[in-house]
């Protein structure tokens, strides 16, 4: 049983890192698709036709009733490879704790696909704590930085502890960083369609949902806003979890059996 639960917690991350996101971000261009209006046959020769509600409910409907293993398993792969994508772009964010306090420099840097991160991996009153773990799991009278204890704090707390949240908060700030990078790429994907649709409402050629166009872009600014923040609270969460819970393992009190 205890196997089980490991191997569901392992590809938690899977689902909630990678294949989220990737259903996600399929969302967001279908919204931007259904905001082109006329201009998605217009700019594409008749390829790629309006999405309207009648298109949108055929294809829900054909999916639905799809009873094909292999255009289940094609699709959760198109959505696996886009969460890929998006989690590629989302970790190419840099430390910046300039950016905690001041929410115009965070959105700018998740706009421009750079989802800035705290500087420090746990809070600095948690120093000590930290100090004792790193030095317990150390070599030769070594201690551990970061980068060497996080892992093996990760194979203890999988050991021996039934529960952690080290991985619930894992999952959290990956998901959110996802989700404000898919974004991101909605509100450039709006913000470039108004300016080529603006160029066509000079040639009175064909014209999106202005309405929709707009709040998408919005919209899009917004959830780069808020989920760029929460992305730092839970990854701060995350580095805290993961140095307390190490501590509580290694210095708490000793039970008669361990835990398995």
């Amino acid at each position: 049983m205890n196997e089980l639960l490991a191997r569901l917690v392992d590809l938690s991350y899977e689902f909630f890192g990678v294949l989220m996101p990737g259903v996600i971000a399929t969302l967001f261009l279908c919204l931007w698709w259904a905001a082109l209006g006329q201009l998605a046959p217009s700019w594409t020769s008749g390829v790629v036709p309006e999405l309207d509600v009648d298109l949108a409910a055929s294809a829900i409907q054909s999916f639905s009733n799809a009873t094909s293993l292999a255009v289940i398993i094609l699709i959760l792969i198109v959505w696996y490879l886009i969460g890929h994508l998006i989690l590629w772009f989302a970790r190419s964010g840099k430390s910046d704790d300039k950016a905690r306090n001041n929410w115009l420099r965070r959105v700018a840097l998740t706009l421009i696909f750079q989802t800035p991160k705290p500087k420090d991996h746990y809070r600095s009153d948690l120093k000590p704590l930290f100090n004792a773990i790193a030095k317990k799991l150390g070599t030769r009278g070594s201690p551990l930085n970061w980068g060497q204890l996080y892992p093996v704090a990760r194979c203890l707390l999988s050991q021996r502890l039934n529960r952690s949240l080290v991985t619930t908060y894992q999952n959290k700030y990956t998901l959110h960083r996802s989700i404000a990078t898919a974004a991101a790429g909605l509100f450039w994907l709006c913000l470039l369609t108004i300016i080529g649709a603006a160029i066509t409402l000079q040639t009175n050629g064909p014209q999106p949902h202005w309405m929709l166009l707009t709040a998408f872009l919005v919209g899009a600014g917004s959830l780069a806003a808020v989920f760029s923040e929460s992305y730092m609270y839970h990854w701060g969460l995350f580095g805290d979890t993961v140095v307390t819970e190490t501590y509580s393992l290694l210095y708490g009190p000793i039970e008669d059996e361990p835990k398995r």
